[in-house]
């Protein structure tokens, strides 16, 4: 069996999916099998898969979309690896020792059950914003919480983990049920962070591990972020601090 298990998921993205799976070909750590689920692409996604002949890359391919959270799950439960890493089609791992230091961190640590790290900004941002740097290359960095502590005082106030930065415990995450679908299709890895969280620590790497995309959300899918934030942190708030607050930057944020 392999050690880690990549997870990634795309639609209509396949000059993307390219770079994505060229930055995995490039990592040092090389124990692993790539499950790429293909949701229903119209473009040439299925043609560019089929020309990989590398046996660690299992693919799955839906006639029509099922949608993320689904996706992510079954990709979850098609993994064998003990860690399973995530990097979602239009982000790239830029630091090739990704896996390997992530591997050796939970190998050492076997109290934690996910990790995370920083993420090079792929957008027109002009300033500067919170838990933000500039590297010496001028990049924007965005960076999380480093220590379980810190990462757990603020678990409600936002997502503390980048999604195309984490490994996790692949039996961990299936014992809390993994990818659960719920109305809608937001935030469906920030409720899977939120219950792992209860079985053990989290950390976060202080280093950009992933070139990532800011999505151009529209207001109404902002919004529906925020309502299903607000759910989730009211079914976690017996688990993390701050409920309270976190209930009213929400509510605020939703009627600006």
């Amino acid at each position: 069996m392999p050690k880690v298990s990549i997870n990634i998921l795309t639609k209509n993205r396949s000059e993307l999916l390219k770079k994505a799976l060229l930055s995995v070909s490039k990592q040092s750590f090389q124990d692993f099998e790539v499950i790429v689920i293909n949701d229903g692409s119209s473009d040439e996604t299925d043609q560019i898969l089929q020309g990989y002949k590398d046996t660690r890359i299992q693919i799955i391919t839906h006639t029509e979309s099922i949608g993320i959270t689904k996706s992510r799950q079954e990709a979850l439960l098609a993994s064998s690896g003990e860690y399973v890493a995530i990097l979602d089609d239009d982000d790239q791992w830029i630091d090739p020792e990704k896996l390997k230091k992530q591997v050796e961190y939970l190998d050492k640590n076997k109290e934690c059950v996910l990790v995370g790290g920083g993420v090079e900004l792929i957008s027109n941002v002009k300033f500067l914003i919170s838990n933000q740097i500039k590297n010496p290359n001028g990049k924007n960095i965005r960076l999380r919480p480093e220590s379980g502590q810190q990462i757990r005082q603020t678990m409600l106030l936002r997502n503390n983990f980048f999604t195309s930065t984490v490994m996790f415990r692949r039996q961990e995450a299936i014992k809390v049920g993994g990818f659960l679908s719920d109305e809608d299709d937001f935030g469906e890895d920030y409720d899977l962070w939120l219950r792992m969280g209860k079985m053990g620590k989290m950390h976060n790497f202080q280093e950009a591990f992933t070139a990532y995309r800011v999505p151009d959300y529209n207001k109404e899918k902002f919004k529906g972020f925020l309502k299903k934030q607000l759910r989730l942190i009211k079914r976690n708030k017996s688990v993390y601090p701050l409920y309270y607050l976190a209930v009213f930057i929400l509510k605020f944020r939703l009627f600006l």
